[in-house]
């Protein structure tokens, strides 16, 4: 005849009250540990679908570079650097580019797909507004105005062959592979005094408004990439091509005037 297994004591129980606690306290550290690993993860792949969405994006200003004896098309009618007329939108979704791709993932914590298609066709038939800035030529001609943004002139490209750069009155050589062709709208407003660049940038970035920019949406704009209230970087698609991960400690301001600086 089998004994039956001994029961635990009531004095005595299996399974204590101390015991519990233990191991809850055991799983928060866990979590303390997982929870950072998975969110560095999720920002991984949140630049990779950006690194994916600039590589089409700039694809297809490749192929009509090449349909078009190496000349980039004309960006006109809008008023910040990721405005773009409709013919132009019409020019890159006809390509193959899936009109989601014109945005970064990374700002979806505030816009939702909706949202960007607002913004697709915030002005029908006029112009629309993209999640990526381009250096195309055209949006340089606000320079001077008090309408919006512009492309510092030494940033405009206008085709895809090497070129030179004047600056100063010194030529300088361009290789395709280091000149930005389109990149992350990282932007931010600013109270009457333009952003520094390089070391007194960094100095000064948490003293600049990267999360919250007023436009004429009804939802204030957000620089992509966040790392609380500060850019991490951004991705930027080359004049060879190429897609890269630029941190923001390396960005300048490319794009400025009356309204947000664009930096890549």
């Amino acid at each position: 005849m089998s004994k039956k297994p001994d029961r635990p004591q009531a004095g005595n129980p299996a399974f204590t009250r101390m015991d519990l606690l233990a191991l809850l306290a055991v799983l928060a550290l866990l979590l303390m540990v997982v929870l950072p690993a998975l969110g560095r993860g999720t920002g991984k792949t949140t630049i990779a679908q950006c690194a994916a969405n600039l590589e089409q994006y700039d694809m297809a200003l490749q192929i009509y570079g090449g349909e078009n004896q190496d000349n980039l098309p004309t960006i006109t009618g809008g008023n910040w650097a990721w405005d773009a007329p409709a013919s132009y939108l019409a020019l890159i979704t006809n390509s193959g580019v899936k009109w989601t791709s014109l945005y970064c993932p990374g700002t979806s914590v505030r816009f939702t797909e909706q949202d960007n298609w607002k913004l697709l066709t915030f002005a029908p038939g006029a112009f629309g507004v993209l999640g990526y800035a381009s250096t195309l030529p055209g949006v340089a001609s606000l320079q001077g105005t008090t309408e919006g943004t512009y492309i510092f002139p030494t940033n405009v490209n206008a085709t895809l062959t090497m070129q030179r750069l004047s600056y100063s009155g010194i030529y300088y050589p361009i290789t395709p592979g280091t000149r930005p062709l389109v990149a992350d709208a990282t932007l931010t407003s600013f109270n009457g005094v333009p952003p520094p660049a390089g070391p007194a940038l960094n100095a000064a970035m948490l003293t600049y408004n990267w999360t919250s920019i007023n436009g004429g949406y009804i939802k204030p704009h957000l620089s992509p990439h966040l790392n609380g209230l500060i850019p991490l970087g951004g991705n930027v698609g080359m004049l060879d091509g190429h897609v890269e991960w630029r941190n923001f400690t390396n960005m300048l301001p490319r794009a400025g005037g009356a309204a947000p600086y664009f930096f890549w």
